[in-house]
């Protein structure tokens, strides 16, 4: 039967490829050759087929042989990449981490905190894949990574969201557009515009769809937050409460800086687009949406229109074009994207996960990365 196979066939089939002959793949196996040609026999005897063509010197590979051969190759590859793990995995030093992500976090944060954590964990093997943040959600969910940075989501069963940082909106335009000599825009500026945006299958896109949120969580209005931001001020989770606090307080202020201009804001159509609690800002529907940054600025550098990104993916975006486009916030009200570490609530990260996470923490905000970020 099949079943009777094991890695030790493989081992010897893959010997004697090598070799050429039996007496020096028991060589390098330091095994007998009788034990050697057993396990040949016995490797052919079962999945009826020929392996190797045999004369009284030397041994060649049958089209059947030199067809698996390859598939050996990579079977015993993987057995011994997992026996590697798992001692590494043992001794909290090493074995592999994936990491899903959103593409600004993977360009501007984790380059720099990967090349100081290789150098100290050279036994480490790290794997970033780049997915928007409902893939990233779902990765972490379906345990396709161990641990994911992104932008918040839909709640998910079994997943938890600890805020790491937040960076303010603003607009992404040419070098030459009359928005470029700004030093701020309101939202109200950009009525009449050609907008393109980043779909709602983005982090990004979503949270610019979303209304204005108000909650009996707070004795003051809620800000617009996400979902899971929301839920875990509910549950009492300390970051998420700093995450609450600061933009109430950043609200606050904006709505003392409406009265301030305007004391009839607040009863005008544009104060209850952008007052506490309405709606939140309303944007012209874009003519064309992307699901990649990059693709969004090649679309600004062409001239197509505008964007509203947040700062930290305007600056990645900017890479497409440099030069060519400029970042200006968006205030009354200044809007946040909060970014931050997606785990599953079931299952512990393994040692070398756990450190890099620690690392990711620790080493993120002293990097070179727009000031107005906040850090949780």
């Amino acid at each position: 039967m099949l079943s009777s196979l094991n890695i030790r066939h493989m081992r010897v089939f893959v010997a004697v490829a090598d070799q050429g002959n039996f007496t020096a793949a028991a060589g390098v196996l330091g095994l007998g050759v009788p034990a050697v040609t057993a396990t040949i026999r016995q490797f052919e005897d079962v999945t009826g087929a020929a392996l190797f063509d045999r004369t009284t010197r030397q041994v060649a590979l049958t089209q059947t042989g030199e067809r698996f051969l390859p598939i050996a190759r990579r079977l015993l590859a993987d057995f011994e990449e997992a026996l590697g793990d798992l001692d590494a995995l043992s001794k909290g030093v090493g074995g592999k981490i994936t990491i899903a992500a959103a593409p600004s976090v993977l360009t501007r944060i984790l380059p720099a905190v990967i090349s100081e954590f290789v150098a100290a964990h050279p036994d480490a093997r790290i794997r970033l894949d780049e997915r928007n943040a409902g893939e990233v959600h779902e990765a972490v969910a379906s345990n396709a990574a161990d641990f994911g940075i992104a932008g918040e989501w839909q709640a998910l069963p079994d997943i938890a969201f600890r805020p790491l940082f937040s960076d303010r909106f603003g607009v992404l335009c040419r070098a030459d557009h009359a928005f470029a000599k700004k030093s701020v825009l309101r939202w109200s500026d950009l009525t009449g515009q050609k907008l393109v945006g980043l779909g709602p299958e983005s982090g990004t896109g979503a949270l610019m769809a979303q209304p204005g949120v108000t909650s009996d969580l707070s004795s003051d209005t809620m800000p617009v937050l996400s979902p899971a931001v929301r839920d875990a001020v509910a549950a009492g989770i300390p970051a998420a409460k700093t995450v609450l606090a600061r933009a109430q307080k950043a609200m606050r202020a904006e709505e003392k800086v409406l009265r301030s201009l305007d004391p009839n804001a607040s009863n005008s159509q544009e104060g209850s687009d952008i007052a506490l609690g309405a709606t939140g800002p309303i944007l012209p529907r874009p003519i064309v949406e992307t699901s990649n940054t990059i693709t969004l600025a090649a679309m600004v550098a062409e001239g197509v229109g505008i964007t509203v990104l947040p700062e930290l993916a305007a600056k990645v975006s900017d890479m497409a074009a440099p030069e060519k486009l400029v970042f200006v916030p968006l205030t009354t009200p200044e809007r946040h994207r909060h970014i931050g570490v997606i785990t599953r609530k079931s299952k512990s990260l393994s040692p070398i996960a756990r450190l890099f996470l620690d690392q990711v923490i620790a080493l993120a905000p002293k990097q070179d990365l727009p000031a107005s970020l906040t850090w949780y």
